[in-house]
């Protein structure tokens, strides 16, 4: 089985078990005798453990997981949030100057919506790219490192050409592109986002390139570099705004958004150098198939559009509304990314080559860090939905609140805000599993997945949009997330009959009810009083008590996070880093 992924049977009638198989089902799998006497230990009781807490103690009776593995993926994720917490007090530090310039402007409306057609392009491919190269490279890797590195440098300049190709078309279709986006723009509106669109597009052949870069470092456990992209972009955008936004508007903008996506690349090529990926030209053949290998990528690359998809479609019905309305959404959901992207995100960045690892090893060991994710991400998320339902208006206006963004345009905002950040836990959790069945070739499963989310998603937002404006269009992406992340779960746990159920799981979940509740039933009455605070005093408060409550009840309930963040967090285990 090492070096292959296993694949969960598609059978899904009562008291059928689940199988696994390299391409074919082995004989020994499918026959019990045959397996008892080669010895082989009988995968569905490997995989469906009583509970959660049985299978971390079925982990922690493995000597080298309990001592090496888990720890060194926290102290990655560690570097990682630091790292990642310096681009994103930039990238606030980028908002807040955008804001101030700029505020919920009608220009400012501009901006937010030429900026998608690049992103849209981008992320449907890159997002595509860096979840299919980890596994393919790891896979290749163990057979060959060199050859591994040449595909992954053929596939790289393939799908250069991709967004060359890409860019050429969006210019071209630059006009009606930001007329669909924004079907509520004014005439000189649409010329300015035509223009913007123009400077913009380019950035989607370095952002591929930086795809490509951050999922060989990735595979290679190197996460430092990756992790510094976010803080070159925001440095260039942080720059442009403070010199070039006067003259020349958000043209400046634009250039600044432009140079920062190509910093991004160059930043990491000389990581990248180290590993012998090189972009040949034209794209070789060697080895295992070009276009066998891109099969695995369109279901990848249609859930990505997918993604996106729920963002432009947010943007489209957001510009019917009242003036603003586009910015207020994308200011919440920049804020909503703060504890995703410094706490959480990072978690599952340094999981995600983990996971895949562990599919190529088998079922048990890809149970267990399926099952230790999990769970440390809904502990995680529970403080942080905590603090931006009680101080959001705090967060907010220390964030953007200076120069054209106003009080009105922190209470439209906080609104908006509220709806996305009870969501938080889905939002990450969707992200984690996808990229579970990712690691498990299970591509088809999460593009299905994304479609009916996406139909969810407008069907949502077109009828809470007309009741609550654009607070109702984030609730309809929180709802939309909830069901995604369920439906993941279900297929989960349907294929490899890993459950939480039971006594004790159910018993786990209401402790995770109680952690969110008990917090805010006491703290939520005295908003009015911490709100006499200034904003900074206000969220260190608030943020002290959440957490404090947050760890003294874990500790009170018996959870096993707590003690085991303390333990993991105090072995002396070394991860190497990217330069």
């Amino acid at each position: 089985m090492a070096g292959q992924v296993f694949k969960f049977s598609r059978d899904r009638g009562m008291g059928k078990r689940p199988s696994v198989r390299p391409g074919k089902i082995p004989s020994d799998w499918i026959f019990p005798g045959k397996r008892r006497a080669a010895g082989i230990p009988d995968f569905h009781e490997m995989m469906k453990p009583k509970n959660w807490n049985s299978l971390w103690e079925e982990s922690c009776s493995n000597e080298e997981w309990k001592m090496g593995k888990w720890p060194a993926i926290v102290k990655a994720a560690g570097i990682v949030t630091a790292i990642t917490a310096i681009g994103k007090i930039l990238g606030f530090l980028r908002e807040s100057i955008i804001a101030a310039f700029f505020g919920t402007s009608a220009e400012a409306d501009v901006f937010f919506v030429a900026s998608l057609v690049p992103t849209i392009l981008f992320t449907a491919l890159g997002t595509a790219i860096q979840a299919g190269i980890v596994p393919i490279y790891l896979r290749e890797k163990e057979k060959n490192a060199k050859e591994a590195a040449h595909l992954i440098g053929s596939l790289g300049t393939f799908f250069v050409f991709v967004s060359i190709a890409a860019a050429i078309l969006a210019i071209l279709a630059a006009r009606p592109l930001v007329s669909f986006l924004a079907p509520g723009f004014s005439a000189d509106q649409l010329r300015l986002a035509e223009r913007l669109t123009v400077i913009l597009v380019p950035a989607i052949v370095f952002m591929t390139l930086t795809s490509v870069a951050s999922g060989v470092l990735h595979a290679n456990q190197k996460f430092a570099m990756p992790a510094l992209t976010s803080t070159v972009q925001n440095l260039a955008v942080i720059l442009s705004a403070l010199f070039l936004a006067r003259p020349f508007g958000v043209i400046g903008l634009a250039c600044g958004f432009l140079a920062g996506t190509a910093l991004q690349f160059f930043i990491q090529w000389p990581s990248l150098k180290r590993y012998r990926v090189r972009f040949p030209f034209p794209p070789q053949k060697r080895g295992i198939s070009l276009r066998e290998t891109l099969s695995g990528f369109y279901p990848v690359i249609l859930a990505s559009v997918a993604v996106q998809i729920n963002g432009v479609t947010d943007r489209m019905i957001s510009s019917t509304l009242d003036e603003g309305s586009i910015s207020s959404l994308n200011y919440a959901y920049r804020l909503l990314w703060l504890p995703l992207s410094v706490m959480i995100g990072p978690l599952i960045t340094v999981l995600y080559p983990s996971i895949v690892g562990s599919a190529l090893k088998g079922a048990k060991p890809f149970g267990r860090i399926v099952g230790q994710g999990f769970r440390t991400i809904i502990y995680l998320s529970i403080p942080f939905m905590l603090v931006m339902i009680i101080s959001g208006k705090a967060l907010i206006r220390l964030a953007f609140e200076r120069g054209a963004f106003d009080a009105s345009d922190t209470v439209r905002t906080y609104g908006v805000f509220i709806c996305y950040g009870i969501g938080l836990a889905f939002f990450a959790l969707r992200d984690y599993l996808m990229n579970c069945f990712y690691a498990l070739k299970e591509n088809r499963l999460v593009m299905h997945s994304c479609l009916w989310t996406v139909l969810l998603n407008i069907g949502f937002s077109l009828l809470l949009s007309r009741f609550y404006g654009a607070a109702g269009i984030a609730l309809a992406g929180t709802m939309a997330m909830l069901f995604q992340t369920v439906y993941l779960l279900v297929c989960f746990r349907r294929k490899s009959g890993l459950v939480v159920s039971g006594a004790e799981g159910w018993r786990d979940w209401g402790k995770y009810a109680l952690l969110f509740a008990f917090p805010l039933s006491l703290l939520l009455p005295a908003r009015g009083t911490v709100e006499k605070f200034p904003d900074i005093a206000e969220l260190f408060l608030v943020s002290a008590l959440v957490f404090s409550f947050h760890f003294f009840l874990s500790w009170l309930l018996k959870m096993e996070e707590p003690k085991r963040c303390l333990a993991l967090l105090a072995k002396n285990k070394s991860v190497t880093f990217g330069e």
